[in-house]
């Protein structure tokens, strides 16, 4: 039996008589149960639209921004070589060199991690959810471990100056020196963050922990100022040196206050977001709907996501990413959870009129990204729920391909709606049903699947471990890279 006839799958296919699924033309026809969904149209309306034109647009502006954090990288790293020249002459001289230059490097690159991840809207929208995060995943470790190298190299040298023990002088210049005791407390936060953030050790905390966690950081950079500006000869000698650093860090503090706490602030009371209604979707998903003011002046798309903060007495204090699952209108939205971390088991709970505040649209998984009119969209579980919405924006010559992996079809999240919007406008819909590790998303199932991916835009959606192979097959078969759309799924 080859791989793919262990497989269940379901095919939609438009017209009176029901034709195998296209993956049939490549591949052995499975031997799996088919198994019969109904045609249901959706439960709610959906906004009629003929579709955002192709724009495959580019990241110019949001090249720019990036950068400029360049230009201001090689500014701190110019400060700090012109700095500790004089340093090399002296007994311990060039270990306190390497730990200043590595000190203002490490702490520019902490502050720059902080924007990746501060869900400006503007750098949201222009450079994209997905590349911040894998570029504050990549620029992460480069700090940590520059902030160390600092921590040892200017320890040994202030040891060799004054010809004494590495310990005895680490002690005594943190107790003695102004600003040394936040600064201890700063860099063992970073250190205990940075072993959190390991895959292996995220992947046994909760959303809640790890986001609780997290908002040390900012606790962590903001204790490190004060003896960077009083104890750094670069800075205590050079006023210039030091308006510039200080003027660094009020610029990443206004516009973190400003992007993630001002301007949310403002629009959930100008749009005054409430729940309106919880709807059960499956034994394991519900739908939230939200309704409120002036939605459609909001400008999100259909496949964005928001932060969504639920006014209850156990939940005001955090937020949860959470993607439309339907397309925006000026009435309402609505999202669709599985029951996964604490927050979402209890949405169940929710009362109609709890006031909900959030920040966002954010992301650019949406119809106007594509670069054409052939589209392949790839989800696993709940993963469908922002290509559900994302598919109404489509225009309807569009040739789009729906890929679904589920582990029980009449467990798949909006299935009606899906069934029913691909059977109005003539699309592909299929199921892949059955345990993940009877499926995986390689190219051999893949281009079964879709023959024409290579000649698609490519939207993925789903568990990491399914979106990574999912792209790699699909970068394996042709598809360029910058037609490749994906969604991050996990904390």
């Amino acid at each position: 039996m080859s791989e793919l006839g262990r497989h269940a799958f379901v095919g939609l296919q438009p017209g009176p008589a029901a034709a195998p699924p296209r993956s049939t033309e490549l591949m052995p026809p499975p031997t799996g149960p088919r198994i019969d969904l109904p045609l249901a149209r959706p439960t709610a309306p959906r906004r009629r639209t003929a579709g955002l034109p192709a724009q495959g647009r580019g990241t110019r502006r949001g090249d720019l921004v990036l950068v400029l954090a360049g230009v201001g990288l090689g500014i701190t790293a110019g400060i700090g070589v012109g700095s500790v020249r004089d340093l090399l002459e002296f007994s311990g001289g060039p270990a306190s060199a390497v730990g200043t230059l590595a000190a203002l490097v490490g702490t520019y690159l902490c502050l720059m991690m902080l924007l990746l991840v501060s869900r400006l809207p503007w750098l949201e929208r222009e450079v994209g959810h997905d590349r911040l995060v894998a570029l504050h995943r990549r620029v992460a470790p480069y700090a940590l471990v520059l902030i160390g190298t600092h921590v040892v190299a200017t320890t040994l040298g202030l040891a060799q100056g004054a010809e004494s023990g590495i310990l005895s002088t680490f002690w005594t210049t943190v107790t003695t020196t102004q600003w040394m005791v936040p600064a201890t407390v700063a860099f063992a936060l970073m250190v205990a963050l940075g072993v959190s953030s390991y895959r292996r050790v995220r992947r046994r905390m909760t959303y809640e922990t790890w986001w609780v966690a997290h908002l040390y950081f900012y606790l962590a950079v903001a204790l490190a100022f004060g003896h960077q500006v009083t104890v750094g000869t670069m800075f205590v000698e050079h006023p210039e040196q030091r308006w510039f650093w200080i003027g660094l860090y009020v610029l990443v503090a206004g516009l973190i206050l400003g992007g993630r706490f001002a301007l949310p602030a403002l629009r959930s009371v100008r749009h005054d977001l409430r729940v309106e209604r919880v709807v059960p979707e499956t034994a394991d998903t519900l739908s939230v709907y939200l309704s409120g003011r002036n939605l459609d002046l909001l400008g999100a798309r259909g496949g964005q996501f928001f932060q969504w903060r639920f006014v209850t007495r156990a939940w005001w204090w955090q937020a949860h990413p959470f993607s439309l699952s339907a397309p925006p209108n000026p009435h309402w939205l609505r999202i669709t959870v599985r029951r996964s971390g604490d927050l979402t088991r209890e949405l169940r709970s929710l009362k109609p009129g709890t006031r909900v505040w959030f920040e966002g649209p954010y992301g650019t998984f949406h119809a106007a990204s594509r670069h054409g009119d052939q589209v392949v969209a790839l989800a696993a579980g709940v993963g469908i729920t922002p290509i559900r919405a994302m598919l109404d924006d489509l225009p309807r010559d569009c040739r789009v391909t729906v890929i679904h992996r589920v582990r029980d079809a009449e467990g798949a999240a909006l299935r009606d709606e899906l069934r029913a919007l691909a059977s109005e406008r003539g699309w592909h819909l299929q199921y892949v049903v059955g345990p993940r590790t009877l499926h995986p998303m390689n190219t051999h199932v893949l281009v079964g699947l879709a023959p024409r991916i290579a000649s698609s835009d490519v939207y993925v959606c789903g568990p990491g471990d399914f979106t990574r192979a999912a792209i790699d097959s699909a970068l394996t078969l042709g598809t360029p890279r910058d037609r490749i759309h994906h969604e991050s799924f996990a904390f």
